[in-house]
């Protein structure tokens, strides 16, 4: 029988573990690095997984219906080019609200999938809401939230994918990448280190390793207070429980277990290892990558890593970043 798919959709999940040999001996490392190299998915990212889960859900639910319903999504930038291009081979509109200061990449691509893509900037509410917390992803989405309700209100037949508070985001990777990567390792894992951006990853595969195994560390990374370099992540201690992610939380109060250890990304040190990675193994990543490939080289030396294997979460693919100072030395 031939081997066609029928769509890209079959083609979610399942990538590959890495090891990245050459950065080891470059950094003289003691563990082994095992990069779940992301950009293997589809549509070249992580979120690929989650947007195919939320939409295939709502659309069993009955919530969205083809060439009727507009999807809309707040995003820095992959989510939501998963879901213009998941929209675009479903039949969906697609409207996009993107940060401002991502990469130019990321908004010529989701226009390249038919998505209208409106900036925040352009939007004087989120604008004003941003500004009052800092640039806060959540503050900005719970008012994006009442902006939609407004308008399902007036009769528009829309569906806020909400990437942030939908439990699907988490059972997506709890489902999907937690249990890929005990599988691929069989359970021979010491580490898990990921960047935290809604949470949901994180959230997702330490749900399902810890079903596995107590042993495992998770490590968390985030960005510092008030840094605007590594686009993509999010801060969720030293903030107001309201403004952490809703994956690291249970009952409107931070959750204890999910994770083991956090570092405090330095955004020099996070592009700097990306730009490593990239000349000594040859893959190309981007800045959130980065930061958690800086949080597993730190981890790396450590005794009680000697020999064993730390996986990194590579979100997506460096090839969104090339406008922007990532790959400048």
């Amino acid at each position: 029988m031939a081997n066609i798919h029928e769509s890209l959709t079959e083609l979610v999940g399942h990538t590959p573990l890495v090891r990245l040999h050459g950065y080891e001996k470059l950094h003289g490392l003691k563990a082994h690095l095992l990069a779940k190299v992301e950009y293997f998915n589809p549509i070249g990212s992580i979120k690929d997984r989650i947007v195919l889960r939320i939409i295939e859900d709502a659309e069993k639910a009955g919530k969205i219906i083809p060439g009727k319903t507009t999807l809309i999504e707040y995003t820095s930038g992959n989510t939501g080019i998963a879901v213009s291009a998941i929209g675009a081979m479903k039949g969906y509109k697609v409207r996009i609200y993107l940060q401002d200061g991502v990469s130019q990449e990321r908004l010529q691509v989701m226009k390249a999938f038919g998505a209208e893509v409106t900036k925040i900037s352009e939007v004087p509410e989120l604008q004003d809401a941003l500004k009052a917390t800092n640039n806060d992803f959540v503050a900005a989405t719970n008012i994006l939230k009442q902006h939609i309700r407004d308008r399902q209100a007036a009769g528009d037949s829309i569906y806020f994918v909400d990437q942030m508070i939908n439990p699907l985001n988490p059972a997506a990777h709890h489902d999907t990448t937690g249990k890929e990567i005990w599988e691929d390792t069989e359970g021979n894992l010491a580490a898990v280190v990921a960047a935290v951006g809604t949470a949901g990853t994180i959230r997702g595969i330490s749900d399902a390793i810890h079903e596995k195994s107590d042993k495992v560390k998770i490590i968390a990374v985030e960005p510092p207070a008030d840094d605007k370099k590594l686009t993509g992540i999010h801060n969720f201690t030293e903030v107001p429980v309201d403004r952490v992610p809703p994956s690291l939380k249970e009952n409107n109060e931070p959750k204890k277990g999910i994770y083991d250890e956090v570092f405090v990304g330095d955004p020099e040190g996070a592009f700097k290892a990306a730009r490593d990675v990239a000349r000594t193994d040859g893959v190309l990543v981007g800045n959130s990558s980065g930061a958690a490939l800086w949080g597993a080289t730190r981890i790396a030396n450590r005794p009680e890593f000697e020999g064993k294997n730390i996986v990194v979460i590579f979100p997506d693919t460096g090839l969104r970043y090339l406008s922007t100072d990532l790959f400048k030395d």
